[in-house]
């Protein structure tokens, strides 16, 4: 078909070029003592960086700079899908925080422990597209919504999930939410909106073992599972049908993001005794346009929210920390 040659002569490109040339087009940031999270922010002009050093740091990728730091036992960070200057993060000890990135204090802090001993050693969190609500995960698999649609932040449902959550992610209306399970095998468990209590409507199969990353599309057409079977799958967002796969590696994926047209899915995969490696496929060509070996594992990915920009953070064993490149695939 037309549209998928279109966009096959797109990002044919991205396979020519010399890998010396691909090299020359990174900008490796500081290197750092390790990365928890990175966020690109709603215009794609800073960063949010979450490092094992107890920092939440703003950065300017274009001046490769730190502009700003906030302390504590930061363990996760995501940027508001809807606005420039605010990023919600999580500490270890169960503090869930509001950051404007203009100022040096904190929006809103709330300690979660005091509202729920459920709510501690905190993991992760993800928006939910609207702004509405953010969803909370803990060490112990508790998922939390928090309702933010006031100003005074108040609980919403929570629910004790009886097996293990790595990732979770709403679809781009916010209509549902998914989580991936560690269960083996992995599965995706999907719920109506913010209502947990009801329990999952219904799971999916997903991955022979764990399901350990998830993403969806922007455009609102599809859903990306990662594997420790080391499978990336692509999956349609209104059944949850499963399109198809690509695998599997030699190493279980760790992350995987969709650019911000939807075209491109691109996932890292890592660790000893097999490949460290970035992959980008056409998610409707099936056509493979990078694999760029990392030298050591790709542990996050995030695409820029605008431009064909991928940024990765790499573990760096030998210097127990990590670093973050910038993959530019195109203009």
């Amino acid at each position: 078909p037309a549209h998928l040659q279109h966009q096959n002569d797109k990002y044919a490109a991205i396979a020519s070029l010399p890998k010396q040339s691909m090299v020359d087009s990174m900008n490796v940031t500081s290197r750092m003592r390790g990365v928890y999270s990175l966020d690109w922010n709603l215009q794609g002009d800073r960063m949010m960086i979450v490092t094992k050093d107890s920092q939440l740091r703003l950065w300017n990728p274009d001046r490769n700079s730190e502009e700003r730091s906030w302390s504590g036992e930061w363990m996760y960070a995501e940027c508001d899908p809807n606005s420039p200057n605010r990023t919600a993060g999580v500490t270890w000890p169960g503090r869930f925080r509001l950051v404007d990135h203009r100022q040096a204090g904190f929006a809103a802090d709330v300690d979660l422990k005091a509202l729920s001993d459920k709510l501690e050693k905190m993991l992760f969190l993800c928006w939910r597209p609207d702004s509405s609500y953010v969803a909370v995960g803990t060490k112990s698999d508790v998922v939390q919504m928090l309702d933010l649609r006031k100003p005074e932040l108040s609980l919403g449902n929570s629910m004790a999930a009886v097996t293990e959550v790595n990732q979770m992610c709403w679809t781009v209306g916010g209509e549902a939410f998914l989580q991936a399970e560690g269960t083996s095998p992995g599965r995706i468990a999907v719920s109506r909106g913010v209502d947990l209590a009801s329990g999952p409507m219904f799971s999916v199969v997903a991955h022979q073992s764990a399901t350990v990353a998830l993403s969806r599309d922007p455009t609102g057409r599809y859903v990306a599972s990662g594997g420790a079977d080391c499978f990336l799958n692509i999956w349609d967002a209104r059944s949850m049908g499963c399109l198809w796969s690509c695998g599997p590696g030699s190493q279980p994926i760790t992350s995987c993001s969709f650019s911000s047209d939807g075209d491109l899915i691109a996932w890292g995969s890592g660790g000893p005794g097999g490949e460290s490696q970035v992959n980008v496929f056409g998610v409707d060509t099936k056509q493979s346009y990078l694999q760029y070996q990392c030298g050591s594992a790709a542990t996050i990915l995030r695409f820029h929210p605008k431009m064909p920009t991928l940024a990765v953070a790499v573990a760096d064993c030998a210097r127990e920390g990590s670093f973050v490149q910038f993959l530019k695939l195109g203009t």
